[in-house]
């Protein structure tokens, strides 16, 4: 047991510096304003979250979710579900229920994001021999922008990233062996958002190349399984349905010409990969993305996102880079080329911003030591610009929600 503790003490330290960190957050803003959890049933108040909404539905005890998460309810209800019922018993008491409901359900988002982070930090710790590069590369992951955001506000994207992260995790620590767990991981993947099941047929196409026998077998696996649970959660109609979430979300497609796309991509999509998106207060009751953003900061970021790229092609011949750079290409295609929600594409990039983060691990692996000094430094200044940027965006969320969404 002190062996499994000794080897595992780094993570337990980050799952640790991350839970206390965002509690920390949520117990200061909580304190004064309900504006992570309870935003008075209207849509689009904080950055185009459904906060107050999907709170109100009750989406993640008991309420069906719609067709692009087909089993959210079904998987974070057990979780979710206990924390409804402890809310209700404590709300006999005379607290509010929804501030105790509320802040139950960001306790539960804190701890699945440490998981997160965590699992990327013990991939780069089996990458990344330097101790303060690690240090580095996993603090730029804990104060970046959609790390904290999708962990304090209540909304779907955090559980979304754990079901990625879980995935490129088994598939980094199985090294290549063939194993059904891959095809059991895959049922929250789409699961929770239908769109990311791409990961596992990429995966697929790169473990088995064109042996059909073999991707076959594992697909069958995940069908059969996909659809036991669908009907054992009587969630399969919300799978019907699937097509009509598709022509509803259409209007979501920016058109717009190409370098206006390009623009709006640079600016709202890669830009609050790491840094604070660029903001606006209207009508003193919600905050939208604009796009106004600190151009030194946003030449950092897409450093940073060169260097992971650079990471991953220097290491193109291992399976868990290819799979990174897929998901970021497959996010930059999805809302920068075909533009679906690029007007607030911040509430996107949780989707992708870990793989930047193990491919950043993936480079520090291929660096000299003169090479690792100055990746340091950089990542250092970046971690400063990161927590400044952060600091007064979420200064900027707290006045808001003090003066329109009190507690």
């Amino acid at each position: 047991m002190r062996q499994i503790l000794s080897k595992h003490k780094g993570e337990m330290v980050v799952f640790l510096i991350v839970t206390i960190l965002y509690l920390l957050i949520s117990i200061a803003f909580a304190s004064k304003t309900s504006i992570f959890y309870d935003t008075h049933n209207k849509y689009d108040v904080l950055l185009n979250t459904d906060t107050g909404v999907l709170l109100n539905w009750n989406t993640f005890a008991i309420a069906q979710d719609n067709s692009k998460h087909i089993l959210f309810s079904a998987i974070v209800s057990l979780f979710a579900y206990p924390i409804f019922l402890i809310s209700q018993n404590l709300a006999k008491t005379g607290t509010q229920f929804t501030h105790i409901y509320g802040f139950g359900l960001i306790i539960l988002q804190i701890l699945i994001s440490a998981t997160s982070v965590t699992l990327i930090y013990s991939c780069i710790k089996d990458l990344c021999k330097k101790r303060l590069t690690r240090v580095l590369i996993i603090g730029i992951m804990i104060v970046s922008f959609p790390q904290i955001f999708m962990s304090v506000n209540i909304e779907r994207f955090i559980y979304a990233q754990l079901s990625l992260v879980v995935f490129i995790f088994l598939v980094s620590k199985l090294k290549n062996q063939e194993s059904y767990l891959i095809d059991i991981a895959a049922i929250p993947l789409f699961g929770i958002t239908l769109t990311n099941i791409y990961v596992y047929f990429i995966n697929l196409l790169l473990e088995f190349k064109i042996n059909l026998k073999k991707i076959l077998t594992h697909l069958s696996l995940l069908v059969a399984m996909s659809y036991f649970i669908l009907v054992s959660t009587k969630s399969y109609n919300s799978f019907f349905l699937v097509k009509n979430t598709i022509n509803s979300d259409s209007m979501f497609i920016a058109t717009l010409p190409i370098l206006e796309k390009i623009k709006m991509t640079i600016l709202r999509l890669i830009y609050p990969i790491l840094y604070f998106p660029g903001q606006e207060i209207l009508y003193n009751t919600k905050m939208v993305q604009n796009g106004a953003v600190n151009k030194v900061f946003l030449i950092l970021g897409a450093i940073v996102l060169l260097l992971a790229i650079i990471g991953g092609i220097r290491n193109f011949k291992k399976k868990v880079p290819k799979l990174c750079l897929g998901i970021i290409l497959a996010n930059i295609v999805l809302h920068g080329v075909i533009g679906y929600s690029l007007d607030s594409a911040n509430i996107m990039v949780i989707h992708f911003t870990f793989a930047i983060i193990l491919l950043l691990g993936y480079l520090a692996q291929t660096l000299s030591k003169k090479q690792t000094k100055l990746l340091n430094v950089f990542l250092g200044i970046v971690f400063i610009t990161i927590v400044i940027s952060n600091i007064q965006g979420f200064i900027e969320i707290f006045n808001l929600g003090v003066q329109s969404y009190p507690r």
